[in-house]
């Protein structure tokens, strides 16, 4: 049996100690800063003892790191100075842009270390749960020792690993960013412009259209592509941005931005030079 301490009992924290199997795996301590996370937290693990940061690691065999990027190496830091790091225990954070040297204070203390990131969103703990199997992860180690552990865990959380080495985390996560977060934003300002038509609800129109298109970019690129930017219209794009000017002109940034983005993909995906010319005049013209 693993005995596993959970530092940072928040989303990601919970989702993940729910999906580590049992009998294997026993969540025996959990440490946090908040006391609403942590007696959420014990309401599903009673077992699990509540210990600061620099003694929750000191008796397990796992350590799941769930906290803020920036708090990952001062936790590790405190855990060391404080011999809270057991030996031959194994360190493991799961945030997307950084590598496991982060983690050197504990590795210099006795552990084994690694990063593994789930590339998906946590809104809850449960539905996080429910969106583990089949995940892919970006797992990355410097030993062949720790990537065979880190994988492995992996796949007993039903996640699918892929190795990521240290030097590309950094690129990966930014793409994470801007095909997450980037599209959650762009589809809020999407909605925002349903609303100002008069559609009472957008989401009957942009879940299908927006789980569409994005799944067609992720696996076509762009050749996915679509719309009045990829087609060349530059009449279309002219009107549009004249109606964004008129009745929300904080949009017309936004709009101006990614169809210039988009047409520098058009543009290799194949569209016509001349009708790529009269979208540019349309869209730069606008500077």
């Amino acid at each position: 049996m693993t005995r596993v301490a959970v530092i940072g009992p928040g989303r990601v924290g919970t989702a993940l100690a729910l999906a580590l199997p049992s009998p294997a795996y026993e969540v025996v301590a959990v440490a946090g800063r908040s006391p609403e996370s942590l007696g959420s937290f014990r309401g599903r693990f009673p077992a699990a003892a509540a210990a600061p940061v620099t003694a929750a690691a000191k008796d397990v065999d796992l350590v799941l790191l769930c906290v803020p990027d920036d708090a990952i190496a001062g936790v590790a830091r405190a855990a060391a100075a404080a011999d809270g790091v057991a030996e031959g225990s194994r360190w493991v954070h799961v945030s997307g842009g950084l590598g496991p040297d982060v983690l050197r204070p504990a590795q210099l203390a006795g552990a084994s270390v690694a990063a593994c990131h789930p590339a998906m969103t946590f809104p809850d703990p449960d539905r996080g749960l429910a969106r583990l199997p089949g995940a892919s992860w970006a797992v990355t180690a410097d030993s062949d020792e720790a990537l065979g552990w880190a994988r492995v865990l992996v796949t007993d959380l039903r996640g699918s690993p892929v190795t990521v080495p240290a030097r590309s985390r950094t690129l990966y996560h930014a793409g994470l960013t801007v095909g997450s977060n980037a599209t959650a934003t762009v589809v809020t300002l999407a909605r925002d412009l349903l609303l100002g038509a008069g559609v009472e609800d957008p989401g009957r129109f942009l879940g299908p259209l927006v789980t569409t298109s994005a799944g067609n970019a992720a696996e076509r690129g762009a050749a996915a592509l679509t719309g009045p930017v990829r087609r060349g219209d530059a009449g279309t794009v002219t009107r549009q941005l004249a109606e964004l000017r008129a009745v929300m002109p904080e949009a017309v940034e936004a709009y101006l931005a990614l169809s210039r983005l988009m047409l520098r993909h058009a543009r290799r995906a194949g569209l016509d030079p001349e009708a790529a010319d009269a979208v540019a005049d349309a869209l730069f013209g606008e500077a």
